[in-house]
């Protein structure tokens, strides 16, 4: 195929250095949520972002359904029968005489 290269190699080292940065910037914010504190004592501020965003959920709400029935009732008045012939057709050929030279012995 073209532009697919026929050894399979690795995973490039830019593609390495940026899931090393991913991860090592995961864990430093999850170090720096875990120590964060105001002096004060206050669990949080209003004007610190860190603890604004820790706060804020996200808020799951259920949807209610509501199944709605009716009965709804009209008269059906009933069609007249429809008119067939009363005659049956006759074709000339309709039922034919056995073949001429079948022989049953």
């Amino acid at each position: 195929m073209l532009g697919i290269p026929s050894k399979s190699r690795g995973p490039s080292t830019w593609t390495v250095l940026l899931g090393i940065l991913c991860i090592c910037l995961v864990v430093a914010a999850g170090v720096v949520s875990a120590t964060h504190s105001h002096c004060g004592g206050e669990a949080s501020h209003q004007d610190c972002s860190l603890c604004v965003t820790v706060h804020m959920t996200v808020q799951i709400a259920s949807s209610v359904t509501q199944v709605v029935t009716s009965q709804v009732f009209t008269r059906v008045d009933a069609s007249s029968p429809v008119e067939r012939p009363q005659f049956t057709p006759q074709f000339a050929l309709f039922s034919r005489p056995p073949p001429a030279g079948l022989d049953r012995s």
